[in-house]
């Protein structure tokens, strides 16, 4: 075996290097061999006999298979037909699931509402209706600071249950002030301000109606069922109060965050966000 048959010639390669560096034409490139103007232009002068040589360079890359690597497979491989393919057996998928879905309906009965800020009780003759527009929870207010009867709560034929708590405080030099509440119905029969009516009594003077003394802070608790027969569709309820004082140095506060009103379907035991009450 020839051992030179494999080495490198040097001088092709030294040869070769100029070529891919400076491209094929490297000599006709050269303006000392080839003048050219400065367009790239070769300079030639008619009827001269000192024009330079037209040069040509037979120059060319070869790549033979020595210098790629046999990693790819070139060879053309037929189609044999018909074509063939290999099924694979798999087990049946039963598609008769039984789910036990349950779908909960919100309840179109529920919400929860309370005062958006502390404010003070009228003093008046009659109940006027307090601000209560904040809804924490459930059934949006069609009008401020009231819940209106739907038609899905009417003739779902379900009786309310409303929960209120009122926590209102009295100011004074001394003594003691007079508070009362209401729930208001709206109706096509009218208003009616006094639907239902509350009161508290103070400890120091159980004998007067709605009495609460200076300083005192007292809390209206109500728990009542409003049955299904006394609201049509489209009747509203609000919340009133009235007090015997309001000047600069007597009136009755009420605290918005010590304060709601919490309305849900009666048949239901369920706290005041309407969750289930587990026996």
């Amino acid at each position: 075996m020839d051992a030179n048959k494999n080495k490198i010639d040097s001088i092709n390669v030294d040869q070769q290097v100029k070529y891919q560096k400076d491209g094929l034409t490297r000599i006709s490139n050269n303006a000392t061999v080839v003048p050219r103007d400065t367009n790239g232009n070769i300079v030639l002068e008619q009827d001269s006999n000192s024009n330079p040589l037209l040069i040509i360079e037979p120059t060319a890359n070869r790549i033979t298979t020595k210098s790629i690597l046999r990693i790819l497979d070139t060879q053309f491989k037929y189609f044999k037909f018909p074509a063939r393919t290999t099924v694979i057996e798999e087990e049946p998928v039963d598609l008769n699931l039984d789910l036990d879905l349950t779908i909960q309906q919100q309840d179109a009965s529920f919400a929860r509402y309370r005062p958006s800020e502390d404010q003070r009780i009228a003093a008046s003759a009659e109940y006027s209706g307090i601000e209560i527009s904040e809804v924490q929870d459930g059934l949006s207010q069609q009008k401020p600071n009231s819940y209106t009867i739907t038609k899905e709560t009417k003739n779902s034929g379900i009786d309310l249950r409303f929960r209120i708590k009122l926590q209102h405080r009295y100011d004074a030099p001394s003594g003691f002030g007079t508070a009362f509440f209401s729930i208001i119905k709206t109706s096509e029969q009218g208003l009616d301000r006094e639907y239902r009516t509350f009161e508290n009594t103070s400890d120091l003077r159980p004998t007067i109606p709605g009495s609460i003394n200076q300083y005192e802070v007292q809390d209206l608790i109500v728990d009542i069922i409003i049955p299904n027969s006394e609201f049509e569709i489209g009747d509203v309820f609000g919340i009133g109060a009235k007090a015997g004082q309001n000047n600069n140095t007597q009136f009755h506060t009420i605290n918005a965050l010590q304060s709601y009103w919490v309305i849900t379907d009666a048949s239901k035991t369920v706290d005041l966000w309407n969750q289930e009450i587990n026996a």
